[in-house]
């Protein structure tokens, strides 16, 4: 049990510590977009790197959060009939959903992103999008990361619900 509780407080933390790391992004992308709005209609001349510097610091932050947000139990879900369950019912959705859903999706995308950003990294891949044409395969390596994060809270929160489910207690 000891071993357990050890366990998801790791993740626990790693999760907590990129999220509030993360979470400045927010300031970054509201700067970089703030100042492409009055280059663009102030000054009439707008940036070549602004679409590009948005889309890959808001993929970052949205990426990088998810470990966080899965972890404050703040993604989407519909309560209607979750929240009337007892602690014990709603472990056992938890656990059949986990299994269902999320490991078999979530480590489909993982496994599907390896080759999709080492062949990135291969040919040195700069994004087609704007005129100067970053290089993009430093953003993409972070596709895998926050998959990776997010999984590993997963993990910690599908033995969370099953402690619950098998021991009908609290869990760490």
């Amino acid at each position: 049990m000891e071993v357990f509780n050890m366990f998801c407080k790791i993740i626990d933390t790693v999760s907590e510590y990129t999220g509030r790391a993360i979470s400045w992004l927010v300031i970054v992308l509201t700067a970089v977009l703030g100042y492409e709005i009055v280059a663009r209609y102030v000054f009439g001349s707008p940036t070549m790197w602004a679409f590009d510097l948005s889309y890959m610091i808001g993929g970052t932050f949205f990426l990088m959060g998810e470990a966080y947000t899965l972890k404050q139990r703040q993604h989407v879900r519909i309560d209607i009939f979750y929240g009337r369950f007892s602690r014990r019912t709603r472990a056992g959705i938890d656990v059949f959903f986990y299994l269902l859903l999320f490991f078999p999706l979530w480590c489909g995308i993982l496994y599907a992103l390896f080759p999709y950003v080492r062949f990135s990294w291969e040919v040195g891949e700069r994004s087609m999008q704007g005129y100067w044409q970053p290089v993009i395969y430093p953003f993409k390596t972070i596709m895998p990361i926050g998959v990776g994060l997010f999984l590993l809270q997963g993990i910690a929160e599908f033995s969370r619900s099953l402690m619950i489910l098998v021991r009908g207690g609290e869990a760490a």
